[in-house]
């Protein structure tokens, strides 16, 4: 038979960690695979996760660490199931506080075992393919701007808008609009925000742990200034809220919290307390190691006070101001940094055209859908790797049990 006559078992469009699982999956049990990927190696994209060190997955699971449009109640735990798929193909991990990494630091690590795996199993690798459209017959047909591929199943693991210099792609929205999918609004997730503060000028390079907040959202880490913006743990976790509030012209102001370890009441009496002990003392200096000092400097600012006031020239409107700027500090937000420097898309595939137990187009017969194309997102901590490889799981489950029937 020609090579191009060849038809697959199965076809998967996209080789990020989604579409690797699963070929390895579905490779092991002998079934015939092709991955059709547009760049010229493999998981290129996990290469940059965890800040190249691949916080691939977090022993706090479930549902309450993801978002969509749809229910999520199907989504369980699975952290243990993927550490056991990765000790398999090599790589040891280590924990840091329930999140967990290669024990060599390294994503590569990642990246380079699963690429060996799939290369032992005799997986069909076409790179540098872009796929252009998928069609169904009495199998199906995936066409590239090189090949053309026949297959019985197709599953779709073509990742979302983000990264687009790593090889992001719509081809996915594309072929479930095409199958009469519905695919939800999309934004920019785990991204830093943009703001034009003239206070971030002397913030910038600062990292503070603190509470920040958006709307109804918030959470709590380490917060990155740039002279541009705001980013860091808490930030990119509520960043999608911005993003989609970016999308509807409706963008409000994020609220910080210098002292999240005190309440209002907690901090006002410190204050107080500080004060009354040294009259004399400068409010920076009796202030001194509540915050960042650069933070504390604008805190005092912003509360229109002169950091070298003696304590004893404040009233209780300023001590009033002070506590309302270090609880509930404001930063104007105009957007996010975009697509291209976030971590994850949010939106995508409606899961109401999915079926969940078996990840399964409701609208096309043996055409799956898995990980970062489908409308669910995580916060930071491994949670969207751990989501590429849940769902890729389900996906492979379903197929093996029809071979097997």
């Amino acid at each position: 038979m020609k090579d191009e006559e060849k038809i697959y078992d199965i076809c998967i469009v996209g080789a990020g960690f989604s579409g690797l699982v699963l070929a390895i999956k579905l490779a092991r049990a002998g079934l015939l695979v092709c991955l059709v990927e547009l760049n010229r190696v493999v998981g290129r994209r996990i290469l940059s996760t965890g800040n190249g060190r691949c916080n691939f997955t977090n022993s706090r699971m479930g549902k309450d660490y993801y978002y969509s449009e749809s229910s999520l109640d199907f989504i369980g735990d699975t952290h243990e199931s993927l550490r056991t798929f990765l000790r398999e193909i090599g790589v040891i991990d280590k924990a840091l506080d329930g999140y967990y990494y290669p024990f060599t630091n390294q994503a590569k690590t990642v990246r380079d075992s699963l690429e060996a795996e799939i290369n032992s199993l005799g997986v069909t690798v076409l790179l540098d393919n872009r796929v252009t459209d998928i069609s169904k017959g009495d199998v199906f047909t995936v066409t590239t701007n090189r090949d053309s591929i026949k297959s019985k199943y197709v599953c779709v693991a073509s990742g979302g808008l983000s990264a687009a210099t790593l090889g992001s792609s719509k081809i996915g929205y594309k072929m479930a609009q095409k199958y009469k999918m519905h695919v939800t609004k999309l934004a920019p997730s785990l991204v830093g925000v943009l703001s034009k503060d003239i206070c971030l000028k002397e913030l910038a390079g600062v990292r503070a742990i603190g509470n920040v907040t958006y709307r109804d959202h918030s959470c709590e880490g380490e917060i990155q200034f740039n002279k541009d913006g705001v980013s860091g743990y808490p930030v990119m976790c509520i960043s999608r809220f911005i993003g989609f509030d970016e999308l509807d012209k409706r963008l409000s102001d994020i609220k910080l919290d210098f002292t999240p370890y005190m309440s209002e009441e907690e901090l006002t009496s410190e204050i107080r307390d500080r004060f009354s002990r040294n009259p004399r003392a400068t409010v920076e200096s009796a202030l001194l190691g509540l915050c960042n000092e650069k933070i504390l400097s604008i805190v005092i600012s912003y509360s229109r006070i002169y950091g070298d006031t003696a304590v004893d020239k404040l009233d209780d409107e300023d001590i009033a101001n002070l506590v309302y700027n270090f609880k509930y500090f404001s930063i104007n937000v105009t957007g996010t940094k975009g697509f291209d420097s976030s971590q994850v898309t949010a939106g995508g595939v409606s899961l109401q055209d999915i079926d969940t137990n078996t990840m399964e187009s409701k609208t096309c017969k043996d055409l799956f859908f898995t990980g970062e194309v489908l409308d669910v997102d995580g916060i930071c901590g491994g949670y969207n790797l751990t989501w590429a490889y849940t769902s890729a799981d389900i996906a492979a489950n379903e197929i093996l049990k029809r071979y097997k029937n």
